[in-house]
């Protein structure tokens, strides 16, 4: 199933990516992160094709699963020959956008994983080869998001999946906000930065003029999601003020 899944996300027949199968992949593994190998296996076969519009997908959908997904996606990313096809790719000065997209993942993987004492060592032997290769890596942007690991894509009631049920809310109003909004970690400041740089991607590829296109299900829970931590961090700055 998850083959044809990246086969349907990656088609030459697409004009864009199509964000919507892309998340389903993403929900997928994290509902069963057994399929990451078969995922992993799909995409480096889509990267081989010689269509540039092909690889630019296959690398959008390897983008969005490396930011969404877990552990074992970074895993086998890491051991499975992904990057040295993509090093691979770039050393035969493939297309401009696919070439430039290959250069920003490996910059942006290779600081995210921690360098060359990190659990995956890989992202930064990758991007100390294309260096060596005479590579020159795209300035970076302040929107450019790092790695992240959000709750897979889910019903909104849930979300978050630690706020108490009302009637535990029995306390004085002080304490009930802060059950409301939780204190942000980090690794939730990361996630809320990384959901902004996908939706700012699903919103630049829909057609100015179609606006059913910004009523897909998807953008309008990455909106929500966006919303729900505007109010926990506007909570964060008015409590420390």
């Amino acid at each position: 199933m998850v083959n044809s899944m990246v086969e349907r996300a990656t088609t030459d027949m697409l004009i864009g990516p199509d964000w919507a199968m892309n998340i389903e992949i993403c929900d997928v593994l994290n509902r069963d992160p057994s399929q990451s190998k078969d995922v992993v296996k799909g995409i480096k076969k889509r990267l081989g094709s010689k269509n540039p519009k092909v690889q630019l997908l296959t690398l959008t959908l390897l983008e969005t699963i490396v930011k969404n997904c877990g552990d074992l996606i970074h895993m086998h990313v890491a051991e499975k020959d992904v990057l040295h096809e993509m090093v691979k790719m770039v050393k035969k000065k493939p297309d401009f956008h696919v070439k430039e997209k290959i250069l920003i993942l490996i910059d942006t993987w290779q600081e995210s994983f921690g360098g060359p004492r990190a659990r995956y060592p890989q992202f930064y032997a990758a991007y100390q080869e294309l260096l060596r290769a005479g590579a020159v890596f795209p300035q970076r942007t302040e929107r450019s998001a790092p790695v992240f690991t959000p709750p897979q894509t889910q019903p909104l009631t849930s979300y978050p999946p630690h706020i108490p049920t009302p009637e535990y809310r029995q306390e004085p109003a002080e304490s009930s906000a802060e059950a409301d909004f939780p204190t942000l970690s980090l690794t939730e400041i990361q996630n809320a930065r990384g959901i902004m740089d996908v939706l700012a991607e699903m919103l630049s590829a829909v057609d100015p003029g179609n606006k059913e296109g910004l009523g897909q299900e998807v953008i309008i829970d990455l909106v929500e999601q966006c919303r729900t931590y505007k109010q926990r961090v506007l909570h964060l700055v008015n409590s420390t003020s």
